[in-house]
């Protein structure tokens, strides 16, 4: 029996891990063990949250007793010293570039995103060019974009919302930085206003009283109606797949959203960047991705814009999709195909089910 660890302190890191938790359970060979911790303390209560695969829950403390043959981690902060070997699976890449972080060498094994991930751990000395450290997965979490699994009509009726019309996705990232702290209620006020649907997919930080600087389901719930709906669940995958045009700041979900090749709206502020001075990269890709917009009065103006002009970033949105993900739709193939390889194991049947080695 394969014993194989997750680390959870959020619901969203979860989601991370979930595909790899659905493949893995083909596997009778395979035991997962789910260890949670929850505004600070261990406990299970996170996988209730996420609405976790069946699994043995523990809470987080136990983890320091076991060693798994296998941990993954979405967190540079949950490594466990003790596993036979350990993965870092990551929780997106975005303008921060957050993976350069020294935590990377606690892991035994990186499934990167894509070769924009390699070349700037490269670039920045974490890595030696080729280092088989560096695997070449992408990021499972964002297969069901594009892999025909989800029903976008589906979606919005059960949201309360009409197929029929537009859909403006609001996902913004948590904390000083975000668009959210800087102007939440004036943006999202604005939204109301947006002839179509809206959808609204906050940071799970944003309801969490330790970071919050408001409670924002109460003015979600005040917004509420038949053509705005702020579902409080932690997978913004459908999210994502159901909507025309999506507005964040810096968030990791901008760059997911390229995988569904469509308008995005970036909104700024000044020194937005300054904490993540001498890591945030806006020469690459950056915000070129998109368009920017500095003020709420002038967000609906701006989405109408890109709406009736959906493909004039394409090529852009396009080019920087190739360079940042690898097995775009097949990378939770990817995923297990390098997981049985460090196994030393072949994969049974089911759980790859082939599409990424062509990819």
């Amino acid at each position: 029996m394969t014993t194989v660890a997750f680390r959870a302190k959020r619901p969203m890191n979860y989601e991370m891990f979930r595909p790899y938790h659905e493949r893995l359970r083909r596997d009778p060979a395979m035991r997962v063990f789910l260890y949670g911790k929850a505004a600070g303390r261990s406990d299970t209560s996170v996988f209730d949250k996420a609405g976790a695969l069946p699994a043995t829950r523990r809470p987080n403390w136990m983890v320091k007793f076991t060693a798994p043959d296998l941990l993954y981690s979405a967190d540079f902060l949950l490594p466990t010293r003790r596993a036979k070997a350990s993965i870092q699976i990551f929780h997106g890449v975005s303008i921060k570039n957050y993976f350069l972080n020294e935590r990377i060498h606690d892991y035994d094994h990186v499934f990167a995103t894509g070769p924009y991930m390699i070349r700037r751990y490269v670039e920045r000395g974490f890595f030696e060019a080729g280092d088989p450290k560096l695997r070449h997965v992408g990021l499972p979490k964002t297969d069901r974009l594009t892999d025909g699994t989800l029903d976008r009509a589906r979606f919005l009726e059960a949201q309360g919302l009409d197929p029929a019309l537009p859909t403006v996705l609001y996902a913004p990232s948590w904390g000083d930085e975000s668009s959210l702290d800087r102007m939440g209620e004036a943006l999202l006020r604005a939204l109301a206003g947006f002839d179509g649907n809206v959808l609204v997919k906050l940071h799970d930080n944003a309801y969490d009283p330790r970071y919050a600087q408001r409670d924002w389901r109460a003015l979600l719930d005040e917004l509420a109606g038949p053509r705005f709906a702020a579902p409080d669940v932690s997978d913004v995958i459908p999210f994502m797949q159901a909507s025309d045009l999506m507005v964040t700041d810096i968030s990791s979900v901008a760059f997911e959203w390229l995988q569904v090749d469509r308008p995005l709206v970036f909104m700024t502020f000044p020194d937005q960047l300054r904490r993540w001075e001498g890591k945030a990269d806006l020469d690459t890709w950056g915000r070129r991705i998109g368009v920017e917009c500095d003020d709420p009065a002038a967000l609906l103006g701006t989405v109408d814009d890109e709406l009736a002009h959906a493909d004039r970033k394409g090529d852009v949105r396009r080019e920087a999709c190739a360079d940042i993900y690898f097995h775009v739709g097949c990378s939770t193939d990817a995923a297990m195909e390098e997981t049985y390889a460090i196994l030393g194991r072949t994969p049974p049947a089911g759980v790859v089910r082939g599409a990424a080695a062509g990819a």
